[in-house]
């Protein structure tokens, strides 16, 4: 029988699956934007080339809020 250790290793590595798993659905094939959609702040363009819409910023309230209300 798992201990509490062993459920939380399991659920942390869970979640971060999920989490890249979202990350990788977000990034669109080819140029990205050159500035936030939400904000309008430049993008960097290593960034731009991996082709995110959203500066680091943006990107990480919108993950946050999104693992806020996932489907577990």
């Amino acid at each position: 029988m798992p201990d509490e250790a062993d459920l939380a290793t399991e659920q942390q590595s869970s979640e971060l699956s999920r989490a890249i798993n979202r990350i990788r659905k977000s990034a669109t094939a080819g140029k990205g934007s050159k500035t936030c959609n939400d904000c309008g702040e430049e993008i960097p363009e290593a960034r731009r080339d991996l082709g995110f819409r959203f500066c680091i910023g943006c990107a990480e309230t919108r993950e946050r809020k999104q693992s806020l209300f996932a489907d577990d």
